[in-house]
């Protein structure tokens, strides 16, 4: 859409006031279809999709407000723009306004400069959101067919390495097995970062179901998932007591499993590893804390912990992709929340999740 060509719904059951807002849109070379009741607007929407609507708010059928709840309800138009038209100046009826999704509001009588500005920005806006809306869908499918390309040849290399492992039998000598093994632990690595990072791209258009929910539960059940892969180590899991917290349960069964992965591996070389999970709350905001007793990091470095692909410790001493935190970062973001690190080295490592209620 260009924004001078764009078309322009103006609803108001004053024959003049349409007049009046023609003649100044058209002036402007936008395309202009006028409705003098809310239910011929309901008509009209039903049939053609304009790019803005400047509506009235007090009207004889069905007053600008309700109109506006009815147009945000329905898929097909609730991201058209709505600009108030009002006399009304009450700052009750402006916060319903806005409450009901209008996006501005213009005095009457107008003053032409004030309404055409209002008109351009929001045309502007509402472009650049659909714009971003698309370029957003484009990433998601280009990943998505990244994600899909990339992954096929490091499953191949690893099927060429089975078949080669096979064909050589035992007698391929230390040397071949350990290149093999080599390639197969490399090519298993970058497969797993590129799923990690499709999982990390999704994050961006995902919107957050919320519900309340029990974390702990989630936290206990995950922890016990995580500590049977680990041959037998002694890890122990502390958990007080946290209250439920609105958020997606999904989401944040994500959360948790990656911190506490991370905990589990970061204190792989503890002869008894402890990792204590407690909480805090005020009216305003829930305090989850995961905290451990392992490596740790240094404070000075803790800029990249949120980073794709940062990581502070080599893939040698511990193995990672170096998105699982930056992952982390996004569910809480998604939530309105953030998450924060605290950490000293060799004293382990405290990760607070933030809710604010």
């Amino acid at each position: 859409m260009a924004e001078n060509y764009a078309e322009i719904l103006v609803v108001d059951d004053m024959p003049d006031q349409i007049a009046y807002s023609g003649t100044i849109l058209r002036g402007e070379g936008y395309r202009v279809f006028a409705s003098p009741s809310g239910k011929a607007t309901l008509k009209f929407l039903e049939r053609k999709i304009p790019d803005l609507i400047m509506l009235d708010i007090q009207m004889n059928d069905i007053s600008g407000l309700d109109l506006c709840k009815m147009i945000k309800s329905d898929p097909k138009t609730k991201d058209i723009p709505v600009i108030f038209l009002t006399a009304e100046m009450s700052p009750e009826i402006i916060r319903q306004a806005f409450a009901l999704g209008g996006c501005d509001y213009v005095k009457k009588p107008f003053i032409k400069e004030e309404y055409l500005s209002r008109v351009k920005t929001h045309l502007k806006i509402s472009t650049q959101q659909r714009e971003l809306a698309e370029a957003n869908n484009e990433l998601s499918m280009f990943c998505s067919a990244v994600s899909h390309d990339l992954k096929a040849p490091f499953n191949i290399i690893n099927m060429l390495i089975n078949m080669l492992a096979n064909e050589l039998g035992e007698d391929c000598g230390e040397e071949i097995s350990d290149l093999m093994n080599m390639i197969t632990s490399k090519s298993t690595q970058t497969r797993i970062m590129i799923e990690r990072l499709f999982e990390f791209s999704k994050m961006c258009n995902i919107k957050p179901k919320m519900k309340l929910v029990d974390i702990k539960k989630i936290a206990t059940e995950t922890f016990g998932e995580l500590k049977k892969l680990e041959n037998g180590r002694d890890i122990t899991l502390i958990c007080g007591e946290i209250p439920k917290v609105k958020c997606d349960p999904v989401l944040i069964q994500l959360v948790c499993k990656n911190l506490l992965a991370n905990a589990i591996k970061y204190t792989s070389k503890r002869k008894k590893a402890v990792i204590e999970i407690s909480s805090t709350s005020t009216p305003t905001r829930t305090i989850i804390k995961i905290k451990d007793n392992g490596s740790g990091f240094d404070m000075a470095y803790s800029d990249k912990l949120f980073q794709v692909f940062q990581r502070l410790h080599s893939e040698e001493e511990f193995e990672g992709s170096g998105v699982g935190l930056a992952l982390v970062n996004r569910i809480m973001k998604r939530h309105n929340g953030e998450v924060k690190a605290y950490g000293e080295v060799d004293k382990g490592a405290e990760f607070s999740l933030c809710f604010n209620s």
